[in-house]
């Protein structure tokens, strides 16, 4: 009859064993994951510089015209700038407000603005009326945030939270939604 020493030691040899093929299995569907991500990235940067090289053609006001034609349109009209989103915020100049932005990127602006100190995601989402609790709205409205820290209207502190730019506010200007957008208002 084995030892039971010895049983131990087979038993710790066949958890090692498939420690190592599951470590091995992870490790695949990693990198797996990995090379999905990057190709998700490339394809959400490559539709960005679309509609950013789009929107500089055309005038502030005017809206940017979606190419026809083929899956290109069909990836730029899916890409979530539509309707209710507006067009990618402009690049922040001098003397330029607010209402050049459209859509969630003004609220969200607006937010930030009216907030009493830096804000992070999940106050943004609560301050423009979304579920704070689901994660893919949070992500939405962070989205938008880093969006409008590019173009140059918000800065974000390493702690991942957001304040304006400080030329991209007036002085003494204050958005007309600032109490309803302000973190945290109406909230018990």
């Amino acid at each position: 009859m084995p030892s039971v020493l010895g049983l131990m030691e087979q038993r710790e040899a066949r958890a090692s064993q498939d420690l190592e093929s599951w470590t091995e299995v992870l490790e695949q569907a990693q990198a797996e994951v990995d090379a999905a991500r990057e190709r998700v990235e490339r394809a959400r940067v490559g539709r960005e510089e679309l509609v950013s090289v789009l929107a500089e053609e055309s005038p502030v006001d005017t809206p940017v015209p979606v190419p026809s034609g083929g899956e290109m349109a069909a990836a730029v009209g899916s890409s979530g700038s539509g309707a209710g989103h507006g067009g990618r915020p402009p690049v922040w100049r001098s003397g330029m407000g607010e209402e050049v932005l459209s859509g969630v990127y003004r609220e969200v602006f607006a937010a930030v603005v009216a907030a009493s100190g830096p804000v992070n995601g999940v106050e943004l989402t609560r301050a423009v009326g979304r579920k704070a609790g689901v994660k893919n709205e949070v992500e939405k409205i962070r989205h938008r945030a880093y969006a409008l820290e590019k173009r140059g209207w918000l800065l974000r502190a390493e702690d991942g939270r957001f304040t304006p730019t400080p030329g991209a506010v007036a002085r003494d200007a204050s958005p007309a939604s600032a109490e309803r957008l302000r973190p945290g208002a109406g909230t018990a």
